[in-house]
């Protein structure tokens, strides 16, 4: 099969009942990111050039960047490599961002980019498609009512499993 390849962004937009500095706390602490980013937690330092990683509940690296705007409450930019999974390792770095906007009256717009400098085989981009809507669902129950549904974590689509492994997975 002869890939496709774009640069083609993913982007969400999500209101929340909450303030910009309880987001931001949400999107950087470990005791809010493994309830709704399917138990993994966050580890971060919070600074221009600082590191980011997100660890799995047994404590194994799943993804790792580099923080390339840190702005709090406001914005988070950061590379986004997955290195707990071989066919995707090797990929060039995506660009994850957070950016909190109060329009007022006790709700926040909460704007997730994930963007592709380097154009990826478009089979790729549906792991993140399936993905960021249950995390920023997850996220937005979690600041409004203090809990998180049950949200088991999707499957990986075919055609990403089929792009793992052509590529070593």
């Amino acid at each position: 099969m002869m890939a496709k390849l774009t640069t083609e962004p993913t982007i969400s937009v999500t209101y929340i009942a909450t303030t910009p500095e309880k987001c931001w706390a949400a999107l950087t602490k470990s005791e809010f990111s493994k309830q709704y980013f399917f138990g993994q937690l966050i580890e971060g330092d919070w600074r221009n050039g600082g590191r980011v990683r997100y660890r799995m509940p047994d404590g194994s690296e799943h993804i790792e960047g580099e923080i390339l705007t840190c702005e709090p409450p406001r914005l988070l930019r950061f590379t986004w490599r997955v290195v707990s999974m071989p066919g995707l390792k090797q990929l060039p770095d995506a660009i994850v961002s957070y950016r909190i906007e109060d329009p007022g009256d006790g709700v926040i717009r909460l704007t997730m980019l994930e963007e592709h400098p380097t154009p990826i085989d478009t089979r790729l981009l549906e792991g993140g498609r399936s993905g960021w809507p249950a995390i920023l669902s997850g996220l937005k129950s979690l600041l409004e009512t203090g809990a998180v549904p049950r949200i088991a974590p999707p499957t990986l689509p075919q055609a990403m499993i089929d792009y793992m492994k052509e590529h070593g997975a």
